[in-house]
């Protein structure tokens, strides 16, 4: 699923009229009927409808006329002056006249009316600005909203709740607080940020007929995670494979008193269908584990010629989890970044030793995956933890080029980009917010990618399948471990090879 911001809409409107010439209110039309088919007309009888002046309202006349066709009881307001409508928002409005319901024109004065209708009617249609709103919301505008948000039992709004900026989720002074918001051709960057979660409520995605080269034309590289798309990089298991089809892979984990990080990374590759996985660590981890990988081979720092071999001829090394940030650490992932010949996942102290060893990154020619939270971004790039957190695609656009490498951006929404091309994780949920849960991940990703997944799609759908993991078991349990996304994912898996999802 793609996702934009208003410029994008701006240009795909002005493409679609002005290069395809479909009129704009052809374009409207297509915005109302697909609205038309979220606003629960099998349970409403009516609707308070409150539209501005620009083609948001325009959106919002057209479904009045929609809903009363259907019978339903429709009470209309406009804010704002009626010769400031957009040529098809008038059309709109004088059809609505002609079929005899003239809307009401707010003002502070008879706000009274509009408040009267919220409290009968069974909902409330939102309609007043759309994506290109970049004031604050002050006057009868704001009072409005306020009334809404009071008395309405609930809100659709249309495209975007109005008084929230679509571009980076921040309220322009008030905002409509939606149960439902209904947008149209892609997910609106904005809603990605946390802060909007409390205004967007259910986000749903409609088509109204724009073309997919012209998207493509100005779209900045944005996508969620499509599920449908997830199942094309799971391998089946063939008939004649063994185990050298599915990759050698290495996780170098753990330190004393951390023996957890180690196990969990190198369990996860395991359960996620690699053919080998070797533990490599030092002697003291690998004491402890040695007989609880019953399925994966361990090595200590000291086997030196061992370890060259496993590191020449891995298909891809997951390293940091566990390790602690100390230059021993340091030294080990510098040794790999030099030595290795194969893609390079890095988390934990992996990417904490590196804060102010960054060239370490730059000057290796191998794929690199940096799979920081924002704290450990923060460590990496300087930026500060309340930059990140506010502008995540962005900072963690930044840090991809700055660093020559994947960013994986962990979190609500995890981030996976390049620094060109950007992916949004839709899965994943707080029941999985405890420790150990970013070692499985790396276990997961590192093991995608010895089974010959490039390492950016790995990030990718390493992230979905371990997102989608932990929502299958939080329907059952109020805390999901990363014990239980590694006993579930082969079966997950699975789900996805057989398209049963």
């Amino acid at each position: 699923m793609l996702v934009g911001t208003s410029n994008l809409t701006k240009n795909i409107d002005e493409a679609c009229v002005n290069e395809l010439e479909i009129p704009l209110i052809v374009m409207m039309e297509n915005a109302v009927n697909a609205a038309m088919k979220n606003l629960d007309t099998e349970k409403n009888y009516s609707y308070t409808i409150v539209c501005g002046t620009g083609n948001n309202g325009g959106d919002g006349l057209g479904i009045a006329r929609k809903l009363s066709i259907l019978g339903k009881k429709v009470d209309v307001f406009l804010v704002g002056k009626k010769e400031k409508l957009t040529e098809c928002s008038s059309i709109n409005l004088k059809i609505l006249e002609n079929m005899g319901l003239k809307p009401v024109f707010l003002n502070e004065d008879n706000k009274e009316l509009l408040i009267h209708s919220l409290e009968k009617t069974d909902s409330c249609v939102d309609a007043i600005f759309g994506t290109g709103l970049k004031r604050d919301i002050v006057g009868v505008f704001y009072s409005i909203i306020e009334c809404m948000n009071k008395f309405a039992k609930k809100i659709y709004s249309i495209d975007v709740p109005s008084g929230l900026d679509s571009d980076n989720g921040k309220v322009k002074g008030i905002s409509v607080k939606a149960d439902r918001t209904i947008s149209f051709e892609f997910f609106k960057r904005g809603f990605l940020e946390y802060i909007a979660d409390s205004y967007t409520g259910e986000v749903v995605i409609e088509e109204i007929g724009v073309p997919e080269f012209i998207k493509n034309k100005f779209h900045n590289g944005e996508y969620i995670v499509d599920k449908n798309e997830i199942y094309k990089y799971i391998r089946p298991k063939e008939r004649n494979a063994h185990k050298g089809s599915f990759g050698k892979v290495s996780i170098i984990a753990g330190s004393k008193g951390f023996y957890g990080a180690a196990k969990i990374a190198t369990e996860s590759a395991v359960k996620t269908g690699s053919g080998l996985v070797t533990l490599i660590s030092d002697f003291n981890v690998q004491e402890k584990l040695c007989t609880v990988l019953t399925e994966a081979m361990t090595v200590n720092y000291s086997e030196k010629e061992r370890i060259d071999k496993l590191i020449k001829n891995s298909n891809a090394i997951g390293i940091g989890p566990g390790m602690g940030d100390n230059s021993k650490t340091l030294n080990i992932v510098e040794y790999i970044l030099n030595n290795a010949n194969c893609p390079v996942i890095i988390d934990a102290d992996g990417i904490n030793c590196l804060k102010n060893n960054k060239e370490i990154l730059k000057n290796k020619n191998i794929e690199k995956l940096i799979t920081p939270h924002p704290v450990e971004l923060a460590r990496i790039t300087g930026y500060s933890i309340e930059y990140i957190n506010n502008n995540r695609i962005d900072a963690a656009k930044e840090a991809a080029r700055s660093l020559k490498s994947i960013i994986l951006l962990k979190g609500n929404r995890t981030v996976i980009t390049d620094g060109y091309t950007t992916y949004i994780n839709s899965t994943g949920n707080s029941a999985m917010a405890n420790g150990g849960m970013g070692d499985c991940l790396t276990g997961i990703i590192t093991s995608l990618v010895g089974q010959g997944i490039s390492l950016f799609d790995s990030a990718v759908v390493g992230a979905y399948l371990h997102g989608y993991t932990g929502d299958i078991i939080a329907k059952d349990k109020y805390t999901v471990n990363a014990t239980d996304i590694i006993d579930k994912i082969p079966y997950i898996m699975k789900k996805f090879e057989n398209k049963e999802y």
